[in-house]
């Protein structure tokens, strides 16, 4: 199932969303979480992206341990141990996003700014995990044809 698509590796068209989406929407999210003065439209949607960038975060872990079986198992080890956890980070921003949105929508009287820390500290790890898997994932694909190119 996710393997390949029309030909090509599910990993690779999936994983660049990734990239993309995940520190995109880990900023975004550290921004609403200071900003209080941003209505409940804007955490509901910030959850809702969150939902799919960790959606798309599980299969692109599949597809790629479908892409190392293909491929001998052998490949790119650093990457995949690095990306190993990369599903795991973007369900904490999502769950990050629910709680300082869960705790805006009720009365609770949990100060805003324990919740808004807790997710700078959660983007933070995320931020930092997605360039350590998306650079090894990218020298193992390009250093080599990088080297080989004479310049």
């Amino acid at each position: 199932m996710f393997d390949t698509v029309f030909g090509l590796p599910v990993h690779v068209l999936v994983v660049h969303a990734v990239v993309v989406l995940l520190p995109l929407m880990s900023v975004a999210t550290l921004a609403w979480a200071f900003t209080p003065r941003l209505g409940p439209a804007v955490g509901w949607t910030l959850v809702a992206g969150n939902a799919v960038t960790t959606a798309l975060a599980f299969v692109a872990k599949a597809s790629g341990e479908a892409l190392q079986d293909r491929l001998g198992g052998a490949v790119a080890q650093q990457h995949a141990e690095a990306a190993e956890l990369l599903p795991f980070m973007a369900l904490a921003v999502l769950v990050a996003s629910a709680l300082v949105q869960a705790l805006r929508s009720t009365d609770v009287g949990v100060p805003l700014r324990l919740p808004a820390v807790l997710t700078g500290v959660v983007v933070a790890v995320t931020l930092v995990w997605v360039a350590r898997a998306g650079h090894s994932g990218s020298e193992a694909v390009w250093a080599e044809v990088v080297r080989g190119s004479g310049r």
